[in-house]
């Protein structure tokens, strides 16, 4: 790991971004949003994903997602021709333009991908005092099966709350699998992980002696994530992972790449609700544990922490080839993941 300049990463990774993602207000965008993942900790869709996104997308013009269906309360986008940061980034928007006029609503995104960390089009709503739900599918990854073809994507979901007193936003969101293609990435990258919980395949079923043997020479997913269902916790992750593809196939309709689904409503407009109650919840445990260690709190302080140093540590295998794409070399090898 090497300690860089924090305005000499986002200078790189603009550079980078802006050579192959047009216009310019688009790369923009998605260098902020890989950044802020970055400082959060969320390595696996931090800045590791501009090769990535290099690969998987060549020389790619964002256009504005466009309006599928329009209800009162929903608002379907279509993204085929959209980055999947941008149009969730837009359905947040979009959603947050709903929300006032009413006390619940919800935008949906069809064949948008990739979508990034969904905590960060959560946590505006949530700051804006809504509750706010998010779900999404991305490409098949997971096999049930080692001789079986993926079928299920990493699926993640997360919940956010209002700020309590001087504390933030609750934002939690994970992926109920038991390993991601952006952890595999990231590790690849040269961060730190723990795959002790997972079950790995090469493409040929067996397992892995080194993370490189997930790989092909081109650098690309050429493994198997294996969701078990030989023990209670694999079983578990499946149900969940079942039951977000399942709400997300209702409302985003059968997709190739995958679908996002924000909802939020005003607890405060809804009658019967009880936020102080859930208030009184993150109020208990932050009482137990630092603020730091509530959803949302670790991410915030560690952004905060890296904000006022003023620099940041990456691995330098990755920032040599952020550098490399920042100076407009294309050769670069391939990856594909979720």
């Amino acid at each position: 790991m090497i300690e860089l300049s924090l305005s000499e990463v986002e200078r790189i990774c603009r550079r980078a971004l802006s050579g192959f993602i047009e216009p310019a207000a688009a790369a923009d965008e998605v260098t902020a949003q890989l950044l802020d993942a970055e400082l959060r900790g969320k390595h696996s869709h931090g800045v590791v994903r501009i090769p990535w996104l290099k690969q998987r997308l060549g020389r790619f013009h964002h256009q504005a997602p466009q309006t599928a269906q329009q209800l009162p309360w929903l608002l379907q986008l279509g993204c085929q021709q959209s980055l999947g940061y941008l149009a969730a980034r837009e359905a947040q928007r979009q959603l947050l333009r709903m929300l006032s006029d009413q006390a619940f609503a919800m935008t949906v995104c069809k064949e948008a991908f990739p979508t990034g960390v969904l905590g960060d089009y959560l946590r505006p709503l949530a700051e804006s005092g809504h509750v706010a739900i998010g779900f999404a599918t991305s490409p098949p990854l997971l096999s049930l099966q080692r001789d079986g073809e993926p079928s299920l994507g990493t699926n993640p979901m997360g919940v956010a709350m209002p700020p309590w007193a001087d504390k933030p936003a609750f934002v939690a969101d994970i992926s109920p699998a038991s390993t991601t293609f952006g952890q595999l990435l990231a590790m690849l990258s040269g961060f730190k992980g723990d795959l002790s919980d997972a079950t790995l395949a090469t493409s040929a079923g067996n397992p892995p002696s080194a993370l490189n043997d997930l790989f092909d020479e081109q650098g690309r997913f050429s493994g198997k994530i294996i969701q078990s269902l030989e023990n209670a916790m694999g079983r578990r992750q499946y149900a969940l992972l079942m039951a977000i593809e399942l709400l997300t196939s209702l409302f985003a309709g059968e997709t190739k790449t995958g679908g996002l689904v924000l909802l939020a409503f005003d607890p405060r407009r809804m009658h019967g609700l009880h936020p102080e109650a859930a208030a009184t919840v993150i109020e208990r445990i932050a009482d137990q544990l630092a603020w730091q260690n509530i959803p949302g709190g670790h991410g915030e302080a560690r952004r905060r922490d890296i904000l006022a140093k003023g620099s940041l540590p990456l691995p330098d295998i990755l920032w040599g080839r952020l550098k490399t794409l920042a100076q407009g070399d294309t050769a670069t090898p391939t990856s594909a993941g979720d």
